[in-house]
């Protein structure tokens, strides 16, 4: 063998070495542990909580211990209102919101979780997500403070919780009803009441000290789970409010790029669960909540046929109001009529 050949021969060798080198090393860093935090806006012990808490160590199990998340109740690291910053700043990782609760950021995080009265389904909320562009624009919105959207996770219909019996419109004239803020807000106005915007973790002592009358908060199980029931009469259930609440888990948005393709699609994949897992559970003990509800004494009320027309009615003209408040909420408010026009829900 000649000189020059084996010199290519060396260099040929080294290069694959190299390669190999770079490639084991790079396969032992994708071994990397990502020990991060979340915050979520639900409090511990309830099923919003607990359905979380078994994804995230679902997720982990999945991904081999490599992503490994420890969860905290809503204000345990920072106020409720306070995660999207939080998160933006990677002051901690990731969180579980109620997009509702940003809305002094930007008023279209209150257009798509919870375009309030308009929504047949949790159903339509998925199908608007995930194929009419609806994650989309969310993700859109949460990219201006630095935080990647993982994805949506739907509850039901919302109960309202009373000291005074909600069995009309008419009824809502008049009273302090705590709400996310946002749409809400806007709707329980143009029913003669007053909106007040709590955090889940404020309610129970809210009711009990009669700073609000009423309370809209996730789920019945939730309701119960926090025991609103115990401060409360009256449970207006299913209302108007319900569906939807669309729920979301973000990431910090530097984090998430650090993550290796495997991780960030395992997250993709994972939400899914996560979805379901929160609806589904949220679904079921809800309705066990309510048997409880009414064996400890609260009473459950309804609206008329004509009153849930009309209340879906006052959302639509509430959900068309908002568009105007910010340019992101016109692509949002638009994008869902337009889905929920299409399938014939609205005229």
């Amino acid at each position: 063998m000649n000189r020059k050949k084996l010199t290519t021969g060396i260099l040929l060798m080294a290069g694959v070495l190299v390669f190999t080198f770079v490639a084991f090393h790079s396969a032992l860093a994708d071994q990397k542990v990502y020990k991060w935090r979340a915050q979520t806006y639900a409090v511990p012990g309830s099923v919003g909580y607990k359905a979380l808490e078994i994804a995230l160590k679902n997720l982990k199990e999945a991904t081999g211990g490599r992503i490994d998340i420890k969860l905290y109740g809503v204000g345990t690291l920072v106020g409720p209102f306070d995660q999207l910053d939080a998160v933006g700043k990677g002051i901690f990782e990731c969180a579980f919101n109620a997009g509702g609760y940003y809305a002094g950021k930007d008023p279209a995080f209150a257009a798509f979780f919870s375009l309030i009265g308009v929504w047949d389904s949790t159903d339509d909320v998925k199908i608007w997500a995930y194929y009419f562009g609806g994650n989309d624009l969310i993700e859109e919105l949460y990219a201006k403070y630095n935080v990647h959207y993982v994805g949506p996770a739907l509850v039901g219909a919302e109960p309202i919780m009373s000291n005074v019996p909600l069995k009309s419109l008419d009824d809502f004239k008049g009273i302090k009803i705590r709400t996310a803020g946002g749409l809400g807000a806007g709707l329980f106005s143009k029913l003669g009441a007053s909106p007040v915007k709590l955090g889940g973790g404020e309610l129970y002592t809210a009711l009990d000290t009669k700073i609000v009358d009423a309370a809209e908060f996730v789920s019945l199980a939730e309701n119960y789970d926090i025991g609103l029931h115990e401060v409360t009469k009256y449970v207006l259930y299913p209302s108007f409010h319900g569906p939807i609440a669309l729920c979301d888990f973000t990431v910090n948005q530097k984090a998430w790029d650090k993550l290796p393709p495997d991780l960030q699609a395992a997250f993709k994949t994972w939400i899914f669960e996560l979805d379901a897992r929160f609806d589904y559970m949220s679904t079921a003990e809800s309705l066990k909540a309510l048997v409880k509800m009414k064996e400890a004494g609260i009473e459950q009320t309804q609206l008329s046929d004509a009153d849930m027309k009309k209340a879906k009615q006052i959302s639509l003209e509430v959900a068309l109001d908002w568009k105007e408040k910010s340019p992101m909420s016109a692509k949002i408010v638009d994008s869902i009529i337009n889905y929920l026009k299409l399938k014939g829900s609205l005229q």
